[in-house]
């Protein structure tokens, strides 16, 4: 969606003193309703940042909250699949681990989102939906191959954005809470990397 943008940004101060005076809209969406979660956020934060005329760094900043968040949900329901169902007992473990370092990430997300007036997804949207529901219909070496898989992908694509933004966020906060939980990341993406070899030399 594109985001017309006012030639003169806002003072930044002022534009976040604008932006938490705004109405802060729900998650997504209950009862009666398809509209993905991750799409609903994103749409909700288009219109707040559109309304205040700002920037496409601050449109980056709310994108990174939403991916971020996306992935941390998907990363934690795989978590508990390898804990449930894993063959391999390094693919359990990975799982068992990840699952509590993947909610307090979570728990930081949310409240920074909410300090700064913008929304994330409370469920996983459709294509993190869609990638779980794959993982869980496989069976035995599989399944931890494939789970794995996911994992890593996911978590580069966490390393890369939490290297980028805790350079590039405009906002000084996402910029340190991008630098605060790089070096955390980085860290589980090597131990799924390793998890991932064990599971590819199942028979």
């Amino acid at each position: 969606m594109h985001i017309s943008l006012n030639s003169t940004p806002l003072p930044r101060q002022l534009f976040w003193q604008l932006l938490v005076a705004l109405p802060l809209l729900g998650g997504c969406s209950g009862s009666g309703s398809n509209a993905d979660a991750v799409d609903t956020a994103m749409a909700q934060n288009e219109k707040k940042i559109d309304t205040a005329d700002i920037t496409q760094k601050q449109e980056a900043d709310a994108e990174f909250l939403v991916k971020s968040t996306s992935n941390a949900l998907l990363e934690v329901e795989l978590g508990k699949l390898a804990q449930a169902r894993a063959t391999a007992p390094a693919v359990r473990s990975y799982g068992a681990r990840l699952v509590p370092q993947r909610l307090e990430l979570l728990a930081t997300l949310r409240a920074l989102a909410a300090a700064k007036g913008l929304t994330v997804p409370a469920a996983l949207g459709g294509d993190e939906q869609e990638a779980y529901h794959e993982a869980s219909t496989q069976t035995g070496a599989q399944l931890d191959k494939h789970l794995m898989a996911l994992l890593v992908k996911a978590q580069k694509h966490d390393e890369d954005a939490f290297d980028d933004m805790s350079d590039e966020a405009y906002d000084g906060d996402i910029r340190g809470f991008a630098a605060k939980f790089h070096g955390p990341v980085q860290e589980q993406l090597d131990a799924a990397k390793e998890a991932a070899d064990v599971a590819e030399k199942l028979p």
